[in-house]
């Protein structure tokens, strides 16, 4: 059956698929740079346990300072939350190439263009929030953003500043402003192709 082994330590898993093969290991340390797909860039900061010393759980404590919020993820959840590793700093060129390359149309209808904006702002991911904020700052330039498009934008700006500043060990100002060449040097080039 599915499910994940602990090494004992209750830091480090396993998830074992039915064939008993390893489909992934998970290893999470205090200090790590992680990201939560709903909250954004984070650091483990511990590793508490809880409950019953027969039956105790080992929790990943993760400060997000962006959000000033502390979670407690049980580690056998980490996963399964959707907590990843933050991306490593040789990622960065990628991240600000996809803000750069030209932007895909999006769809004129609201509800169809927010849904799917909205599933890639749920990965979590840096290149899919890379595309949010770079296609959705194409579309504001030539027609209305409604109010969610608006949201939404601004939360792929936060989230993707916040993983940024969190690679490259700089200020969320700094990766925000990263952001912003990158996207006018995109639209510079589009302006002088068209």
């Amino acid at each position: 059956m599915p499910g994940w082994r602990h090494d004992g330590t209750g830091v480090s898993k396993e998830w074992f698929g039915v064939q008993g093969k390893v489909r992934g290991t998970v290893r999470f340390s205090v200090n790590d740079k992680v990201i939560h797909p709903a909250h954004g860039a984070g650091r483990i900061t511990g590793i508490e346990q809880r409950g019953q010393v027969s039956e105790s759980t080992s929790y990943y404590v993760i400060e997000i300072p962006a959000q000033r919020l502390t979670l407690r993820v049980p580690s056998q959840r980490m996963e399964q939350s959707g907590i990843r590793p933050a991306m490593q700093p040789a990622k960065l060129p990628g991240v600000l190439a996809r803000l750069r390359s030209r932007a895909h149309p999006l769809p004129d209808d609201a509800g169809t263009r927010q849904e799917g904006m909205g599933e890639k702002l749920g990965t979590g991911h840096a290149l899919q929030l890379a595309e949010v904020v770079r296609d959705l700052t194409w579309h504001r330039q030539r027609a209305h953003l409604t109010k969610r498009d608006t949201d939404l934008l601004n939360r792929g700006r936060a989230l993707l500043a916040a993983e940024m500043a969190l690679a490259s060990d700089t200020e969320i100002a700094e990766a925000t402003r990263a952001i912003d060449e990158a996207l006018a040097a995109g639209m510079e080039r589009d302006a002088s192709h068209a």
